[in-house]
């Protein structure tokens, strides 16, 4: 069996429970006698980016045409049986999914966090729980407030209800 582990790894600087897994299950099923082929990608590598490539950055959680360019050659090449992704954000995109289903390969995909539904990726705002992006199809309130710099401290400050 050959499963292809799809993850854009945190920034080194940053350490991630995400990248912790992903490493974690490339071990377990190689030592189980499966063939993993890695797709990674790390946000490391933004910082090396041309500024032509950092400017096209915003796009990239969209449409990524070079990595999903990439996929499409090693989906030839290897014909594997699965596609497992974790984190898409922001070099792979979630376009990897119709890339993999375009190929034949069956996807899963786990979820580790709220990115897809909310630009924070943690539902917090001021410290306090925030759903005022759900259901809608641009996030218009995360533009308009604070979101993404109110994440990192409050999102390992807040505690379950």
């Amino acid at each position: 069996m050959k499963v292809v582990i799809a993850h854009n790894r945190y920034s080194s600087a940053q350490p991630s429970g995400e990248n912790v897994i992903v490493d974690e299950e490339i071990s377990q099923l190689s030592a189980a006698g499966i063939t993993v082929l890695p797709f990674l990608r790390s946000s490391d590598e933004i910082e090396h980016m041309s500024p032509a490539g950092r400017a096209l950055l915003p796009l990239s959680p969209i449409w990524a045409p070079g990595t999903q360019r990439e996929l499409r050659e090693m989906l030839a090449a290897e014909r594997p049986d699965i596609f497992h992704l974790h984190n898409p954000y922001p070099l792979l995109s979630p376009w990897v999914v119709r890339t993999a289903h375009d190929a034949g390969v069956p996807v899963v995909q786990t979820i580790h966090n709220y990115r897809h539904v909310c630009i924070a990726a943690t539902f917090l705002r001021d410290g306090k729980i925030c759903r005022d992006c759900v259901g809608k199809r641009v996030p218009t309130p995360a533009s308009a407030m604070p979101a993404i710099a109110d994440r990192g401290r409050r999102a390992r400050s807040w505690q379950p209800p």
